[in-house]
């Protein structure tokens, strides 16, 4: 998490024949319902393997159906496959009033290949950590100016999702989520996990914890920041029994006590501290650090039917285009060698250059973890921000007013007072009320805030399970 400083930013039912206007179609649809709530987006190899998650939605009356990366490829039009895939839910929104797309994709296995592509967004932070990030908000950004097509192309140069060439319109027109899976092991287990979650939660008393874990994100300042934020986001949280693992307390003094609350069983887990792709960070106010937990640690836990919703309040939990296959560092090296030096000589590059990471991201480690982990991680896909102090004086930190702390302190707010129980639809108003009360349009932070905020998980979840 990066400082902000007062005076510097420091049967399977399958979709065929669906078109959209200037779009070639043949074919035709036939379906039991007018209407569905859910489209499931997925290639043809996950077909079978999802099969069971459609059939436990529509009996739950979420009607459900999916419609393969191959046959959009063939029947719309774009100018690379995620705008083929999002004219598609443009045209199911419109013809089937869709409200919910679950993306079940990631790259293939450890290769650079995508099941289900992601955008990338151009957006130098000045951090000089690098300028590409995911943004999967792209895929739930349809309209701009009522009914006109969203395409982050604003200038029309075809380089799309560069800031500032680029004005987003960032509000979301339905609620997104992924699960990246990298092949149909990984399918089976998430698959599984939901369907369990949903079944089974409802009356156990389990899901009424919450687990708050912070420290001294910023030790050259006064306070606990992090610790801060947590309170703020405990203090939604009326009827829950709150665990906190504070720096300060002396409650957290390794892994060991997060991995006992995980086990334990709990509803929400919530973290504000430091981050990185495949582990979370507790800073000391010594300057030194806590490994709150890290991906080597996660087939540790056996939470199994326990299994929390987590939002990941740091930097890089959700950066999922992150290979899973360990590399020597010198080739790592190499490559961000190559990467600046690629730079130097394109003067406007459209793609980013992907380098390898030691890990797969941590977000997506704890959702497809087999009978343990989370349910659903909301993180961020890049380098995210906070703010110190409270410079308007009105007692509310300004952490939890801007930025990451905002969003991530949202979530319980509209779970627990606004009761808000479907966990896409909390997902997507995060996003909403932050466009509607921040300037996403005209600072950079904030539109990045927003743009790699995801939901790693079931848009259409029914937080606590069915009755």
């Amino acid at each position: 998490m990066k400082k902000i400083m007062p005076f510097l930013i420091i049967g399977i039912f399958v979709i065929s024949g669906i078109g959209a206007g200037g779009i070639s179609h043949t074919n035709t649809i036939e379906q039991n319902y007018d209407e569905f709530d859910m489209v499931i987006i997925a290639p043809n190899e996950f077909s079978s393997h999802i099969q069971p998650l459609i059939t436990h939605k529509n009996t739950n009356g979420v009607n459900t159906i999916l419609k393969t990366t191959q046959d959009i490829y063939n029947e719309f039009e774009g100018r690379d496959n995620p705008e083929k895939i999002k004219f598609f839910i443009k045209y199911a929104i419109e013809n089937y009033n869709i409200r919910y797309v679950l993306i079940i994709g990631g790259v293939e296995g450890n290769t650079k290949n995508w099941y289900v592509p992601v955008r990338y967004v151009e957006l130098d932070d000045g951090t000089g950590r690098g300028s590409f990030y995911i943004s999967d908000l792209y895929y739930a950004d349809i309209y701009k100016n009522g009914d006109e097509f969203e395409d982050w192309d604003s200038n029309d140069d075809d380089t799309i999702a560069q800031w500032p060439k680029d004005k987003f319109d960032l509000s979301p027109d339905l609620c997104i989520g992924r699960l990246p899976c990298r092949n149909t092991e990984e399918v089976d287990s998430v698959v599984d996990k939901i369907i369990d979650y949903e079944t089974n939660t409802n009356g156990q008393s389990w899901f009424n914890k919450m687990v708050a874990i912070g420290g001294d994100t910023f030790p050259d300042y006064e306070g606990y920041e992090g610790e801060i934020t947590c309170d703020f986001a405990a203090e939604y949280m009326q009827g829950f029994d709150i665990t906190k693992l504070y720096y300060s307390t002396g409650t957290i003094t390794s892994s060991t006590e997060v991995k006992n609350a995980i086990n334990s069983g709990c509803g929400f887990f919530f973290t504000r501290a430091k981050g990185g792709t495949d582990r979370i960070r507790l800073p000391r106010s010594d300057g030194t650090e806590i490994i709150a937990l890290q991906n080597d640690e996660i087939d540790e836990l056996s939470n199994k039917g326990k299994y929390p919703i987590m939002i990941l309040g740091e930097c890089q939990h959700g950066e999922f285009d992150k290979s899973k296959a360990k590399i020597r560092s010198y080739l790592l090296i190499f490559r961000q060698i190559f990467y600046k030096i690629f730079k130097l000589f394109q003067k406007e590059q459209t793609k980013p250059v992907p380098t390898e990471t030691l890990n797969e991201c941590i977000a997506w480690k704890l959702v497809n973890k087999k009978e343990g982990g989370g349910i659903a991680v909301i993180s961020n896909t890049h380098l995210c921000f906070a703010d110190i102090g409270d410079k308007n004086q009105n007692g509310i930190p300004d952490d939890v007013e801007r930025y990451g702390g905002n969003l991530a302190v949202e979530v319980f707010r509209l779970y627990n007072v606004e009761n808000i129980d479907i966990l896409g639809e909390i997902h997507f108003k995060t996003i909403e009320n932050y466009v509607a009360s921040q300037a996403v349009k005209t600072n950079k932070i904030d539109c990045k805030s927003v743009q790699e905020w995801i939901l790693i998980g079931d848009p259409s979840l029914k937080i606590g399970g069915y009755p």
